[in-house]
């Protein structure tokens, strides 16, 4: 201990705490959405032998490294990208949650600014009958004929 002057033992000099400290903050938090995260694959530990993987709905987890009563800020370089299979989105959710999984209430969270990005791939569904028509009629009108045929 600073400050002290040693007349005693090490016995007198010594603090002995009967609780372990404990940190206050939440180890991470997971974002999650039912509607946009449908492809992500949690593993869980079952035993010291056995891991079992199971299909969730978190998009992405955010270690806490910020001391209790601090602004968690995160940013990345790379994004996560998540698979979404419903053809049609016009709403979704997002949840947040502590290190267990269990949903903060509202009243919980501050203010947050999130930024999503979307990207849509068209794929053209060609069938080959079409294509083949489609480039006869091209021929047709190119190359037209005196008998209009």
């Amino acid at each position: 201990m600073r400050g002290c002057k040693s007349s005693g033992s090490v016995e007198y000099r010594t603090v002995v705490s009967p609780h372990a400290g404990t940190h206050e903050n939440h180890n991470g938090i997971y974002v999650a959405s039912q509607v946009l995260g449908n492809d992500t694959m949690v593993a869980r530990s079952v035993d010291d032998t056995t891991m079992v993987a199971h299909s969730s709905d978190v998009l992405q987890f955010i270690n806490n490294d910020v001391p209790r009563f601090s602004h968690l800020t995160y940013h990345t370089e790379v994004p996560m990208w998540n698979v979404l299979t419903k053809n049609y989105l016009n709403n979704f959710d997002i949840e947040i949650r502590d290190h267990k999984g269990h949903l903060f209430p509202r009243s919980a969270i501050a203010d947050f600014v999130m930024v999503l990005m979307f990207e849509v791939v068209d794929e053209i569904n060609e069938n080959i009958d079409d294509v083949v028509a489609y480039q006869a009629q091209a021929y047709r009108e190119g190359h037209p004929t005196s008998s209009g045929v």
